[in-house]
Parts: structure tokens; sequence; C-alpha cells
């Protein structure tokens, strides 16, 4: 790929097979550069409720700056993302054909429908386990504290970590804290979801169970 993500049918692998529907994830002529350095090279594919889609490169090759493109934790210079048929991000002035930045607000309840574990986890150190988990729902989703421990504790058991409610991150193992996050990006139902290399801390076993949860109703990348 010669340091680029430039042909998503090649670097995309379909897990589940694809339904006849509305995309879920659609992505158009995505191009992302660092400075001199062109990332993401007119990039497109479209995902569908339920399926699962793998992008497989080497590193460096574009992987993570394309999932932080959707939720918009990169910005990119060209190109259009929209999930479920709502765009993130920009706009396309009908009139011009301008690309117009959406408002903040815009931007926020769009990522809220997106769920992202990164690679480094980025669990709250200052919080236990089920904090982390029910921090989102309540503040931004506005659910109800004990319903969103009651999910939490759903969610936790399905990772097979019912027993860590009330542990600290810096106590957990790598395999546990990716756990949690998946765990925590769940809790708020999102329309879709990123991995950020899922299975790089995760046994067979429990990879398996975190990507049947994942992928139970929602696209998966």
């Amino acid at each position: 790929m010669a340091g680029t993500l430039n042909d998503a049918s090649s670097s995309a692998i379909e897990l589940l097979p694809a339904r006849q529907q509305r995309p879920i994830l659609e992505i158009t002529a995505l191009h992302k550069r660092f400075g001199a350095v062109e990332v993401l090279r007119d990039v497109s594919l479209a995902v569908t409720p339920g399926e699962v889609v793998v992008v497989i490169g080497p590193s460096g090759s574009g992987k993570t700056t394309l999932l932080r493109c959707i939720n918009l934790l990169e910005e990119y210079e060209s190109g259009t993302i929209a999930i479920d048929g709502e765009p993130i991000g920009y706009r396309i002035e009908a009139e011009t054909g301008r690309r117009l930045r959406m408002r903040e607000r815009e931007i926020a309840a769009a990522r809220a429908r997106i769920g992202m574990v990164f690679q480094s986890y980025n669990l709250f150190p200052h919080m236990n386990v089920l904090q982390n988990i029910v921090a989102a729902p309540v503040r931004v989703r506005g659910i109800l504290r004990r319903q969103a421990e009651a999910r939490a504790r759903e969610l936790l058991a399905m990772v097979g970590l019912s027993d860590k409610v009330a542990e600290y991150p810096i106590r957990l193992s790598g395999g546990q804290q990716q756990r949690v996050a998946i765990a925590r990006a769940l809790a708020m139902d999102p329309k879709i979801m990123l991995f950020d290399e899922i299975t790089s801390a995760l046994t067979p076993s429990s990879s398996a169970r975190c990507w049947r949860q994942s992928s139970s109703s929602r696209a998966t990348a």
C-alpha cells in the first residue's frame, strides 16, 4: 500500500454476508493527509447494519486514521462520511457544492451514536470499572444512574468481568482493560462500533465473546 490506505476493496474483508439495505456507514472519496504525506487516498466503502468489516494493512498505512476520521477525531481534506444516512463533520451546500463544517453540537450528537475502542483503551484512571461504564450514559444521554448501572453489570457479565465492578484500571490486566473499554462503548448503545486493534490484548475465547456481543445488532469495523 506504499504507506497509504488507497483501496478499500482490497483492505476490507467482510466477515458476515452483506444485507440489501441502506448502509449504516458510508464513506465516499475520503482524502486525508498529514503535511506532504497522503495517508488516505480516495477511500470509499459502505457497511450495512449487522455487518462486520475488518481493515487490514501494515503499521502506518492509515487504519487508525480512517477510524478517527469517521467520528471526526481527525479532520479530513475532502470526501463525505455518513452514519445511517446523516452526514458527520461536514455538509455539502446544495447551491454551491461547498463543503461546510457542521456545528460542534451537531458533531457531538453524531459522535454519541458511534462507539470506539482505542488501542490505549483510554479508561479514566480515577474511576472504577462501574463508574467508567456509566459516566457517558448518565452525563451524555441522561439515563438514570440505576438503569445505567444495571446495564453496565449486564455488559460486564457478557465480557466475563462481573467480579471487577469495583476495581480501578491500574489493577486490571491489558486484556481486562480492553474488555472494560468494549463494555463502556456498548453502554451508549451506538449505531456502529469502531475497534482499533480489537484483539491485541484478548485471548481467543474472550475475543470471540466480545465480537458476538458487539456485532449482534450493529455494524462493526
